[in-house]
């Protein structure tokens, strides 16, 4: 496994790692949501795992310390990509001044995030959230 830094022209395999591979991008609601997430990707700048030229999973983080994404290709979750990504992230954070990292998880990671020392902060029941926890952790510089 190798971990790197996100390169420009990446937008689509790390859309169908978010989505599905073979994801496609047809409805108007579906571009708009496309051409934002494309523009957060130039501004977060994400980290990279991949293995044999394959991009398993991705983290990228703002400038407050929020997660953004975090995501590991099904196949490769429970194989230390998490880990690393996680490692870094946490590496980055503490780079930028940040005190905490915040992520919205998915019922699914939370697991995951309450390993990695996340307490759950609120529950955000916004449309479309499906119930998911504003999660933080402190950092310790």
């Amino acid at each position: 496994m190798h971990l790197r830094s996100y390169h420009p022209g990446e937008e689509t395999t790390l859309w169908e790692l978010v989505h599905g591979v073979g994801a496609r991008v047809a409805s108007s609601r579906a571009q708009m949501d496309w051409s934002h997430w494309k523009a957060d990707l130039q501004v977060h700048r994400p980290f990279i795992v991949e293995y044999d030229h394959q991009v398993v999973g991705y983290v990228d983080l703002d400038q407050d310390g929020v997660i953004g994404h975090l995501f590991v290709r099904s196949a490769w979750q429970g194989r230390g990509v998490g880990a690393l990504l996680m490692h870094k992230v946490v590496q980055q954070a503490l780079e930028q001044g940040a005190s905490q990292l915040r992520a919205q998880v998915s019922r699914e990671a939370l697991p995951f995030f309450t390993h990695w020392g996340f307490v759950p902060l609120a529950e955000c029941d916004a449309p479309g959230r499906g119930g998911d926890l504003l999660m933080c952790k402190y950092l310790l510089s």
